[in-house]
């Protein structure tokens, strides 16, 4: 059984705990016999090991235990608010594309409301005139009609100058 690094750095923890079979043994020392890193590791972690197995530790202060549990009650009380922090955190942009989405569908699949054209729109399109007796008067071929038509045409044209008007 070959072994890479990260497999060998498991098999140097187990080897710790004495959990190792022999079969595990064998590849942890086919690969330390040529990784240079691994070795550093297991000289680190054999360091550590005696290190923590010492009886010299010093003892805890007075009341050590009796300080440190209301804090740890205290942290507890804390992780909920992170935990609640971390999940509106993520909320945020999954509300917005939401919100998004559903501007996007309604302005694309709701009908439109048709527009009403007014009465002289509606007669402008169908091309007719809005008084038929006008029609009739303007036809006639009478001195009245034509200065009529004169003073609809002068109405009609837009001047270049612009009067001021009080």
């Amino acid at each position: 059984m070959k072994c890479k690094c990260k497999k060998a750095e498991t098999f140097l923890s187990k080897s710790l705990d004495g959990l190792l079979t022999s079969e595990e043994k064998d590849a942890l020392g086919e690969h330390l016999a040529g990784c240079s890193s691994c070795k550093k590791k297991r000289d680190e972690y054999v360091f550590i090991a005696e290190t923590l197995g010492r009886e010299d530790f010093p003892e805890a202060s007075p009341y050590f235990w009796e300080r440190l549990q209301p804090r740890l009650k205290e942290s507890r009380k804390y992780a909920f608010w992170s935990e609640w922090k971390q999940w509106s955190l993520r909320a945020v942009p999954i509300s917005i594309f939401v919100v998004f989405t559903l501007a996007l569908g309604l302005a694309l699949f709701l009908p439109q409301p048709a527009d009403e054209l007014s009465q002289t729109g509606d007669l402008l399109l169908r091309n007719s005139p809005s008084l038929p007796e006008t029609v009739t008067i303007l036809e006639a071929e009478t001195g009245e009609n034509k200065s009529m038509q004169l003073i609809f045409m002068a109405v009609e044209e837009k001047p270049d100058i612009r009067r001021y008007f009080p």
